[in-house]
């Protein structure tokens, strides 16, 4: 459970995180990492920042090391612009959590596609439906009658 203090600053950092990865990193690596979720500590001396990168030239390990990299200077801007008594330590992850959700949804696209192979090939125009033989039964029941 986070205190209304750390929600504050997990929102702050966020948007100045973004802002700083987002535009004034000149690192190449880091053109288009974005930041998904932040963790503000309790005691607020440290944030874990998740972020994600979709140039899939670059790898996850160059992405993490540039941030690492960079992370002095991001604290540095985040002392000056946020005015908070204590910068936090920025410790990167990646987060694979897009990637894995996009699995899981081609994942469920293939069953759907699946299960509506297996009923059409059920579904045959030869076969008459149950809706047909009721007709043919009233037709009969009513020829004789007349």
């Amino acid at each position: 459970m986070s205190t209304i203090r750390q929600e504050r600053v997990s929102e702050l950092l966020y948007q100045e995180l973004s802002i700083l990865i987002g535009n004034e990193l000149e690192d190449p690596r880091l053109g288009l990492v974005s930041v998904t979720n932040l963790d503000v500590s309790r005691d607020l001396r440290t944030v874990k920042i998740y972020v994600t990168h979709s140039d899939e030239t670059v790898s996850r390990r160059a992405v993490l090391t540039g941030l690492k990299n960079a992370s002095a200077f991001m604290r540095r801007e985040i002392a000056q612009r946020c005015g908070l008594r204590v910068v936090p330590e920025l410790i990167f992850y990646y987060d694979d959590s897009p990637e894995r959700a996009a699995r899981i949804d081609e994942l469920l696209r293939r069953i759907a596609a699946e299960r509506e192979g297996r009923v059409v090939s059920v579904d045959t125009p030869n076969e008459p439906t149950s809706v047909d033989h009721s007709v043919d039964h009233q037709e009969q029941a009513e020829e004789p009658g007349a």
